[in-house]
């Protein structure tokens, strides 16, 4: 065994190099609007969408409504 202490920050994995997704919608029962149904996320690298759907069968919703943070997208609102 080494003596060597190594600390795991030290790799050559920095934060810069991992494609973080963030949200940027959500789609909520129309009729009980406190259950999320799926979320949208946008990778910070690549701006690539994926949809994370939250259903029993894993599948889109039949009926749902879509919220947007504006703020994330550099959007202005008025």
């Amino acid at each position: 065994m080494t003596d060597q202490k190594s600390n795991a920050l030290d790799d050559d994995t920095s934060a810069a190099k991992f494609d973080v997704g963030r949200p940027v919608e959500w789609m909520v029962d129309p009729d009980h609007r406190e259950k999320i149904l799926g979320v949208t996320y946008e990778f910070s690298h690549t701006g690539e969408r994926k949809t994370v759907w939250y259903t029993a069968n894993k599948r889109r919703a039949k009926c749902f409504i879509v919220l947007e943070v504006l703020q994330l997208l550099g959007k202005e609102t008025t």
